[in-house]
């Protein structure tokens, strides 16, 4: 059958746009105001929903208009970054009920969307939609600092049952005064972080930033400034004022461990400033991604040695543990954690460390410890520039 002239033919696939490189360790969730959509199958306030796309979330009610916009911004802003495919774990809390409230370990809003995701959101976002009559302390809604405290608890919490969740606030209604913001690096809320801007209103924009957590590494910074900037037309504090307004007062804001936006000289767009979290500088765990480092290790060594709950373990004639079985389980896991993150680029290293001379005879219990090289990174570069005579030396 005649095929025309010779030539190369090329099939164009359209389908391939919208995949995502989010894994199981960058898993999100988002509780936020919204309200119930009658009909079968759509979104009930109250209700863990999964999602994968923002169409996913207009096909159950959650649409640019009506009563649930303000959830479709904050889902349409996700899937900005993290492109479609990514999973997204929702769900929609009435307009009374504050951040606080929602983060309760007790209470019936966040361990209801941790434990319909089985464990599996590594952060989890919360918003409360600003309104009228809302009383300001440290500069910005009070429930703000409530719901850091509430945060960092039902985080611990989760944490002990090795289902680790990072939780971040939404620091709305900032009143614009930078002296009035509390230090929360006096604070040690180490799981916990503060954004305190978005793309106008006075509300932060946490769906943008959990979709650039959502494609991270474990490792990476969503302030990295490689990764570009975040496709946004307009940056505001949650004053509603452009972040520029307060651009002398960045460091400050900085300091006292805020998240928010910037720009960057010689880059067109918007930044964001960095991931810290609610505590010391000198705290390990002082940043998000210090957190879902530690937190990936952590699940990496509790794979390991679960297998080896209530297994016998043969002890020389001394009474201690056989040298060849501490090298077995010093490989085990050294092995794994290297396989899993050191060479993918998430960590420098890990070494594991097991006492030969430690009583399981009399206590039953096996101990062991394992140390964690992080990446280190470039958060402070400073050049020595100036004129020269000769370019010899």
């Amino acid at each position: 059958m005649a095929q025309g002239l010779p030539g190369v033919e090329i099939n164009i696939n359209t389908d391939r746009l919208g995949q995502t490189d989010q894994t199981e360790d960058s898993i999100v969730g988002l509780i936020l105001t919204g309200s119930t959509v009658a009909g079968a199958d759509n979104i009930t306030t109250g209700t863990a929903k999964q999602l994968f796309s923002l169409e996913g979330a207009e096909a159950i009610g959650i649409t640019a208009s009506g009563t649930n916009a303000f959830a479709h911004t904050a889902i349409k802003n996700f899937y900005a970054q993290a492109g479609k495919g990514a999973e997204l774990w929702i769900m929609l809390v009435t307009a009374a009920i504050k951040m606080s409230e929602i983060l309760d370990l007790t209470g019936d809003f966040a361990p209801v969307l941790l434990d319909a995701a089985q464990g599996r959101i590594r952060t989890l976002a919360v918003s409360q939609k600003s309104a009228a009559g809302i009383t300001v302390a440290n500069g910005v809604d009070e429930d703000v600092d409530l719901a850091a405290t509430k945060g960092q608890a039902l985080a611990v919490a989760y944490a002990g049952k090795y289902k680790p969740v990072r939780v971040i606030i939404d620091g709305k209604d900032f009143n614009g005064t930078v002296a009035d913001l509390k230090d929360y690096k006096t604070t040690t809320h180490n799981r916990v972080a503060i954004l305190l801007a978005g793309t106008g209103g006075k509300n932060a924009a946490v769906g943008l930033l959990l979709g650039r957590i959502a494609v991270n590494p474990v490792q990476r910074s969503v302030a990295r400034v490689r990764d570009g900037e975040l496709g946004i037309t307009a940056a505001k504090f949650t004053n509603d004022a452009a972040i520029e307004t307060l651009e002398d007062s960045w460091n400050a804001i900085h300091n006292k461990g805020y998240i928010f936006l910037r720009t960057i000289p010689g880059k067109a767009g918007y930044f964001f400033t960095g991931d810290p979290t609610l505590t010391a500088d000198s705290d390990d765990l002082a940043s998000l991604k210090r957190v879902a480092t530690i937190d990936k290790a952590t699940l990496i060594a509790l794979g390991v040695f679960t297998d080896n709950i209530l297994d016998e373990i043969p002890l020389e004639e001394n009474g201690k543990i056989s040298p060849a079985l501490i090298g077995n389980w010093k490989a085990d896991i050294e092995n794994a954690i290297n396989q899993q993150m050191t060479n993918n680029g998430e960590i420098s290293g890990c070494k594991a460390t097991i006492d030969p001379d430690q009583d399981i005879l009399g206590t039953s219990e096996f101990k062991a410890s394992l140390d964690i090289l992080p990446v280190g990174y470039s958060e402070y570069i400073k050049i020595d520039l100036g004129f020269t005579t000769s370019l010899d030396n």
